[in-house]
């Protein structure tokens, strides 16, 4: 996992917002000696057996794609912003974020040592050095560029749902994004198709685990407090849009109830999940505290929002948390909160509940 994460506040409750760090163990060989040891074989003379290095991991195998993408991305937005600058002022502000987004994405997937090589590079550049080749199949429209978000959301989603958890926090904070400024961009522009985010359902794992691949063994104290938490706030999400239902008419109450049906059902599986897993079932409440004890019609117009911010953080700190198979729920919630929080803010962290660090200086 890349260690140029961290988590954006202290969690309350749980810690939902920690990220694991893993470390990197060098192996070095040491020289042998000419001769023969008794039980040990010969020994070539000359110098060391070549080194055949182990196969990378599923997590490097999906870090290698997803950078790949990213670069693909943010050289079809610079392009694109720089010839749309003109242009519709709420397509150029979008663009603007996902032209500041991309590279705080792609450097949060960077390992430190990866990180280091690109600063000492570009401080100190070696003239003999070979450059990397610029990305092909750069996106040179607005669809195209859409395309390859939506790919990236997809593949992002996939790699939650089998890497190890410290990543999947990371992997599935650049699927929520994805989502979501996809969605603002289509509406700004009026251009390109964005297909509906994957369900739990299509999550199943499609790549193979090299054997080499140790398993993943997060913190059970942080899974239980997470999915803990996100019964909480999926019962209280249902119950404030019950209550907004009661107060409205039409296609609005429609839209409150559809609402309320889903944070059920989800807090629903949540509970069966924790009561299969041994940890804390929470029930639901008949009545929850409101805001000031009442809604007003200014609170009435802004809770959603805010209860759709703090469930796709929930939602992502669980992924992070949670086992392997227990992850598909938590990616789809994240993912659906995010598009639905495209129609309503016009600004999102690059990697939601986390903060890239800036790369380390060069020494000297």
């Amino acid at each position: 996992m890349p260690d140029s994460l961290r988590p954006s506040y202290p969690p309350p409750l749980l810690g939902r917002r920690r990220l694991l760090r893993t470390s990197v163990l060098a192996l070095a060989a040491g020289a042998l000696g000419a001769g023969t040891l008794g039980g040990c074989g010969g020994i070539a003379l000359g110098g060391p057996e070549e080194y055949t290095p182990p196969p990378p991991g599923i997590d490097d195998l999906y870090r290698r794609d997803l950078l790949a993408l990213l670069e693909r991305a943010i050289a079809g937005a610079e392009a694109l912003t720089s010839t749309s600058s003109g242009g519709d002022p709420a397509l150029a502000a979008d663009l603007t974020v996902l032209v500041a987004a991309l590279p705080v994405q792609r450097r949060a997937l960077l390992t430190g040592a990866e990180q280091e090589r690109e600063v000492e590079a570009s401080e100190d550049p070696d003239p003999e050095a070979t450059t990397a080749p610029d990305p092909t199949d750069v996106p040179d429209d607005l669809p195209a560029l859409l395309a390859v978000l939506v790919e990236l959301r997809d593949l992002a989603a996939d790699a939650s749902r089998q890497v190890s958890g410290s990543l999947a926090r990371a992997t599935s904070a650049l699927a929520a994004h994805s989502a979501w400024i996809a969605l603002r961009l289509r509406t700004s522009s009026g251009t390109g198709e964005v297909p509906a985010s994957p369900s739990a359902e299509d999550l199943v794992p499609r790549r193979d685990v090299p054997a080499t691949d140790p398993p993943s063994i997060g913190a059970e104290e942080d899974y239980r407090s997470a999915i803990e938490r996100a019964q909480q706030e999926e019962w209280y999400a249902g119950y404030v849009h019950e209550v907004l239902a009661a107060r409205s008419e039409g296609e609005e109450r429609e839209a409150h109830l559809a609402r309320t049906e889903l944070h059920r059902a989800r807090a629903e599986q949540l509970a069966a999940v924790a009561e299969e897993d041994g940890a804390p079932m929470v029930v639901r409440q008949a009545v929850y505290a409101l805001p000031g004890g009442q809604l007003d019609e200014a609170a009435a117009g802004t809770l959603p929002t805010t209860l759709s911010q703090g469930l796709l953080l929930d939602h992502l700190a669980l992924t992070g948390a949670a086992p392997f198979e227990r992850r598909p729920l938590s990616i789809a919630a994240a993912l659906a909160e995010a598009e639905l929080l495209a129609g309503r803010v016009d600004r999102m962290d690059p990697l939601p509940g986390l903060v890239a660090e800036d790369p380390p200086p060069a020494d000297g």
